[in-house]
């Protein structure tokens, strides 16, 4: 009988030295798919493609993703988490679509300066998603929203209100504010997507397109703000 706690020669249990394989064949499939995604594009690029640049056959690729299009989904996950803790990070005195911004250029930043690329150019396109990316992460843009709601509730809600998740005007307040936060970012992602599409070679700062995106909602609301909203838009104390 196998023993997985049986150590091998390297002094590690054969368990533990397997898990590590496979963290490191996962990380290294990752990083050249979006090696080549930035080369070739994403949609010039193909399993085969990525698995020979990580040296493995298509077979291995496949226990570990269901397509590239679940490659990129996953990661995807695991940026929404960072999203959210850098919404949550920001100063308390931001204002919730100021704080939304900035940790969105923050992530996008953090992102390519690592060389990981950047999930959200993926997913965020004009083309419908193949089916492997709805099998493999549900409505991004519903779960993008709903994670954004989420994290700026507290600001949207003022410092003395219980933080219950039950007020149904706050939860309306952060989904519109999450909403356009979003409609924002993606529209940055879909030019940033169109640069890489036309040019695979120029990396550019999706930062830039980020900030150029929400000053345009920026301007817009304010030429069309009106004292009457005020109230409604402003976060409430508890009484």
């Amino acid at each position: 009988m196998w023993d997985d706690d049986a150590v091998t020669t390297s002094g590690m249990p054969a368990k533990g030295r397997r898990a590590v394989h496979k963290q490191a064949t996962r990380a290294t499939l990752a990083a050249a798919a979006q090696q080549l995604f930035a080369q070739r594009g994403y949609e010039a690029t193909t399993v085969r493609d990525i698995a020979d640049a990580a040296k493995v056959t298509e077979r291995t690729f496949y226990r570990y993703f269901d397509g590239k299009e679940g490659l990129v989904a996953q990661e995807y996950v695991s940026w929404l988490a960072d999203l959210k803790d850098a919404i949550l990070d920001r100063p308390e005195s931001e204002p919730a679509l100021v704080a939304v911004r900035r940790a969105m250029i923050g992530v996008a930043e953090q992102a390519r300066g690592a060389g990981t690329g950047l999930a959200a150019v993926w997913l965020f396109s004009k083309r419908p998603r193949p089916a492997s990316v709805r099998q493999s992460a549900p409505r991004p843009l519903l779960r993008f929203e709903d994670a954004v709601a989420e994290a700026i509730w507290p600001r949207i809600a003022g410092a003395n209100t219980p933080d219950n998740r039950t007020d149904p005007d706050i939860n309306f307040a952060s989904h519109v504010i999450a909403r356009v936060a979003v409609a924002a970012f993606r529209s940055a992602m879909i030019g940033y997507r169109e640069l890489l599409a036309t040019d695979p070679a120029a990396r550019g700062n999706p930062g830039e397109l980020i900030n150029s995106a929400f000053a345009i909602v920026s301007a817009q609301v304010g030429a069309a703000s009106d004292s009457r909203w005020s109230d409604l838009a402003r976060p409430r104390e508890a009484d």
